[in-house]
């Protein structure tokens, strides 16, 4: 018997608010049990029901992603909270937070708020004794610990699934198709996008998809073997072909390198090569914890065919290709006498820009690793690439001089805006070098943003626009006007916030700076 039946129903005087939460969206009469439960507490305890808010298919690990409970908080938070009381079917439905501290903060935001969360299901009485605090405390461990339990179960199961050839969810990827496999191993029709299988004892392989998507994949790998060319060439070969992925999506060069690391498409099927265990972020796992099956599938490239791919990506990733690149580099900008994006990704003996990114950082990193002169504006200024480039450059030394100085720094959400000692913004930028008809040196000092900054710190690059010649930190609050022009003779005006180095600066004994 339940504990509520044997209370005496009363007439309902507090308005109250129901909270209900299930982890699946297959529960199909969890949601109704929980309210049903809900009302005839309500009913007990004299409250009237007035709000629901309902998680359905929510997990109870997080708050982030359980728009029932942050619409229940914001409300309850607000000044114009019309309950006094919130049920809760148990201590698990409020939530199974790993960290249980979590679960009592959101209760006790609601208690501050002068309202009240009980539990209709749970064997204590919510009455601020400390025995029901404890035994309120040991609920909340055994709701967290039960998803641990649940996921180290599962995780085994999973596991034992994928050795015997089974895929364990995600998209089966292209040139393939799921199909249902009974426990006695006969195979039912394919399943479609989205589709689940027919019963919980039935099993998931993957097997061939249309002879078309099939031939797309061989060709790939065919392109790439033989004719060595890169991920972006092949997608553009796959897109002027008006070949399409899933769901039309057009070709590029990530779809294509999904390809050709899976080694589905060698008849081998992986599992456990990330974790992504409570909530956490998605972590690689060692080699070593991989699940693998040989034979899960029948290939659709020949496995010799998949390791020289393989082997290809891992010499294309190693240093002669950097050199190469360089190499090439080189020969665009002589060969145009500049150099931009668009000239890169349209020689077809360039990697593209992923591996330009990893190899250098990208690609006015990879110019000036090629020794490429900075790029210009058509009046010889640095551009806006160059420049902005510069200042990262800049905002990484400023870090390392303030921490030698004995003072800390971090980032901030503007761009190149730090702040120091956890007190003072600094926004980091760099003036090319403009020259007026005269041949005079001029640069533009950038004052206002939309942000909140103290002071700014710029560098001021030398007539060349080759490197920074000296540095001008100047205080927002001296200026009214968006930018201020600096002249070799307007210099003067702002001599005491002029410095040579960045070790001038910072009051420390480091070499000159240079950038």
């Amino acid at each position: 018997m339940n504990r509520n039946d044997s209370i005496p129903a009363v007439t309902p005087t507090l308005p109250a608010a129901a909270y209900v939460r299930m982890s699946r969206a297959t529960q199909d009469h969890s949601v109704q049990h929980q309210l049903d439960a809900i009302r005839r507490y309500a009913d007990a305890k004299g409250l009237v029901i007035v709000r629901t808010f309902v998680d359905a298919g929510h997990s109870g690990l997080k708050v982030d992603n359980r728009p029932g409970l942050l619409s229940l908080l914001s409300e309850v938070t607000s000044t114009s909270c019309g309950f006094s009381v919130v049920v809760v079917f148990d201590v698990s439905r409020w939530g199974r937070f790993q960290d249980v501290d979590e679960s009592a903060f959101y209760e006790h935001l609601c208690r501050r708020s002068g309202v009240s969360v009980q539990y209709c299901a749970e064997t204590f009485v919510a009455d601020g004794t400390p025995m029901s605090a404890l035994l309120k405390g040991i609920k909340r461990i055994m709701a967290a610990e039960y998803s641990r339990e649940l996921g180290v179960k599962v995780l085994a199961a999973q596991s034992r699934f994928s050795s015997m050839g089974f895929k364990q969810g995600g998209k089966p990827g292209y040139g393939l198709r799921r199909v249902s496999v009974a426990a006695n191993g006969t195979r039912r029709t394919p399943l479609m996008p989205g589709e689940r299988k027919a019963t919980a004892t039935d099993r998931v392989a993957l097997v061939h998809g249309p002879a078309d998507e099939v031939a797309v994949v061989r060709r790939i790998f065919q392109l790439y073997v033989d004719r060595r060319l890169s991920d972006r060439r092949i997608a553009a070969l796959l897109r002027k072909d008006a070949s399409s992925r899933d769901s039309g999506k057009i070709w590029s060069s990530t779809a294509v390198r999904r390809i050709l690391v899976n080694r589905r498409y060698c008849g081998d099927l992986l599992y456990n090569q990330t974790t992504r265990r409570m909530g956490s972020p998605v972590t690689p796992n060692q080699p070593t914890q991989w699940i693998c099956c040989n034979g899960a599938l029948e290939p659709i490239v020949d496995a010799t065919v998949f390791d020289q791919a393989q082997q290809i990506r891992h010499q294309n990733a190693s240093g002669p290709q950097r050199e190469a690149i360089l190499k090439q580099l080189r020969a665009i900008y002589k060969h145009h006498g500049t150099i931009n994006i668009a000239l890169c990704r349209g020689d077809p003996s360039l990697p593209g820009g992923g591996i330009i990114n990893a190899l250098f950082g990208g690609y006015l990193r990879a110019y000036a690793a090629a020794g490429l002169p900075p790029l210009r504006t058509a009046t010889g200024t640095l551009s806006y690439r160059t420049t902005r480039l510069l200042a990262t450059d800049l905002l990484a030394a400023v870090r390392r001089y303030a921490e030698s100085a004995g003072g800390n720094s971090c980032t901030t959400e503007w761009n190149n805006v730090l702040l120091l000692n956890g007190v003072v913004h600094v926004k980091i930028a760099v003036a090319a070098c403009r020259l007026d008809n005269t041949g005079r040196s001029r640069w533009r000092v950038p004052l206002r943003f939309a942000m909140p900054t103290d002071f700014v710190l710029c560098g001021l690059m030398d007539r060349k626009n080759i490197q920074i010649e000296r540095y001008v930190l100047l205080s927002q609050a001296q200026f009214s006007q968006d930018a201020i022009f600096l002249t070799e003779q307007s210099l003067v005006r702002v001599a005491d916030s002029c410095y040579d180095s960045l070790a001038q600066i910072f009051g420390v004994s480091n070499d000159h700076f240079q950038l």
